[in-house]
């Protein structure tokens, strides 16, 4: 099961990475539309690398990492178990925080709809990266909580 769910998320992942995900829309006349990529690179654009590499982490790096981790850790879980289990409980302790961005995001919703004049609009890729990250995190506990069994077993 937590195969599946890794599989279905990474495609989800990455569609939700550079599909558009927000429309913001200014005096009814300017509208932009951002997938999480350009969003993220918006702020390099803009001079704002601490925000960069905050968001570029949180939003980019840390959810693939987690999915590539996931896989590996479901495809090669028996060839060394401690270091697998130390690694999954790593992952799965701060998978939590991959819904940041998706936070983030909201709360930039919020602000600019109550701004006079300005509009914005969710797309696809915004539900698909939310989706995507859901499932990697369920699908990681999953391996991490059958790993913990085997390993009472085993020991």
């Amino acid at each position: 099961m937590a195969g599946i769910l890794l599989l279905l998320a990474l495609p989800m992942l990455v569609g939700g990475m550079l599909m558009p995900a927000i429309s913001v829309t200014k005096m009814i006349l300017f509208a932009d539309t951002y997938s999480i990529f350009d969003a993220v690179f918006t702020f390099w654009h803009a001079g704002k690398y601490g925000l960069f590499a905050l968001v570029f982490f949180f939003s980019l790096v840390f959810p693939a990492a987690k999915n590539l981790i996931a896989l590996w850790a479901w495809i090669f879980a028996t060839d060394d178990h401690d270091v697998t289990q130390r690694v999954l409980a790593v992952f799965a302790a701060v998978s939590r925080w991959s819904m940041l961005d998706v936070f983030i995001v909201a709360l930039t919703v919020l602000v600019i709809e109550g701004s006079l004049l300005t509009s914005t609009d969710i797309h696809l890729g915004i539900l698909l990266f939310a989706l995507s990250v859901i499932l990697s995190t369920i699908a990681l506990h999953r391996i991490a909580h059958t790993g913990a069994r085997r390993s009472r077993r085993l020991g």
